[in-house]
């Protein structure tokens, strides 16, 4: 093996084969439908509107962050799409950097509320290597931001590794907390399967304001007062962390680049990740870019 100094940068990848998906839309409640394809170098990960004239693109980029409300949603010009996060981690994890995503709505569909099955298509998908190296942000300083009781910071590591501790009054959820590396497979074992979560007591008030119009408990884990209302139960005790780190690699994943580095994180939310990114660029001795 060489040393770490000379060792030749990731290629960048794409997907080998287009794959589609459909279902609903988590906060719409309407049908949604979405190709991925594969796309050259240096392209990224880029949505397409394929239903308003002219075809807009929104490319997949923290800048183009419009909304963060129990969700993250990308816009340019007046084109949008919502809840992105699932598959924009489920990309991440799998380090494809270039893909065109060709969206039929305004929301991706929501699938079973979290990247397993993004993952499982991006299987079926196949991995083309390609030649030109993969854009890195190397985290070298300090980065912090904070909201109260909230922070979200990124420090120095020699891999990507992620820490986070959530804390809910809920008696099923509590305080909880956890890390995990993502340089091997970690994200699909880990993360992945984890499902986005919500509060019986919060349904009706979500609905008002027009989202969560197209949950149910196939594709969300409620919690009623003292009990899950999912038949099935939490895939895990920890669900509700693991499903926060999930939408936390999403986030990361709206940089452009691969991290270096590692995000700890207290109480973290689509917003408080989306300010750190805009603190860290803002901050252009605190990372290298390669």
């Amino acid at each position: 093996m060489l040393p770490a100094m000379l060792q030749m940068p990731p290629q960048q990848a794409t997907i080998a084969t287009a794959v589609a998906a459909s279902g609903v839309g988590l906060h719409s409640g309407r049908p949604a439908r979405v190709t991925l394809r594969p796309a050259p170098e240096n392209h990224g990960v880029v949505f397409y509107r394929m239903d308003l004239p002219e075809i807009p693109s929104v490319p997949a980029r923290f800048e183009n962050v419009v909304n963060t409300m129990l969700a993250t949603t990308l816009g340019a010009g007046d084109a949008t799409v919502a809840t992105v996060e699932h598959l924009v981690a489920a990309l991440a994890g799998s380090r494809l950097d270039n893909v065109r995503v060709e969206v039929h709505g305004p929301e991706l569909p929501i699938m079973d509320g979290s990247a397993r099955p993004w993952m499982a298509l991006l299987e079926t998908a196949g991995r083309e290597q390609q030649a030109a190296a993969a854009p890195r942000v190397v985290i070298r300083k300090p980065v912090e931001v904070r909201d109260g009781a909230r922070f979200a910071r990124l420090l120095p590591s020699d891999t990507l590794q992620i820490s986070a501790t959530i804390d809910f009054s809920h008696p099923l959820i509590g305080r909880q907390s956890m890390e995990t590396p993502l340089t091997n497979g970690e994200f699909g074992r880990e993360l992945a399967w984890a499902r986005t979560f919500g509060f019986e007591a919060q349904v009706e008030a979500m609905h008002d304001a027009g989202l969560g119009l197209g949950g149910s408990l196939e594709n969300a884990v409620i919690y009623g007062e003292d009990e899950i209302l999912n038949p099935e139960g939490l895939r895990a005790p920890d669900e509700a962390i693991r499903h926060k780190l999930l939408d936390i690699v999403g986030d990361l994943g709206l940089l452009g680049a691969r991290l270096q580095g590692r995000l700890e994180a207290e109480r973290p939310g689509h917003a408080i990740t989306l300010e750190l990114l805009k603190a860290l660029l803002g901050a252009p001795d605190a990372y290298v870019r390669e």
